[in-house]
């Protein structure tokens, strides 16, 4: 998995309504872990978990489409 464009990452602050400071992915099958912290206090964070999540970046959504 590669780690998140600045662009993906801008889409995400404005999700969530504050910057992100670090995101942790971990996945250990079935489970996986996605921590997106909001800044360097550890206890600082959102978490979601899930069983068989599959994970993908979000990408802006286009203007037009052709």
């Amino acid at each position: 998995m590669e780690n998140p464009t600045s662009e993906q990452l801008d889409i995400l602050d404005k999700l969530i309504g504050r910057k992100i400071w670090d995101i942790e992915i971990i996945e250990e099958l079935p489970l996986a872990i996605l921590r997106i912290f909001l800044s360097e206090n550890e206890d600082d964070y959102i978490e979601i978990n899930a069983e068989y999540m599959q994970m993908l970046y979000v990408s802006p959504k286009p203007k037009q489409l052709h």
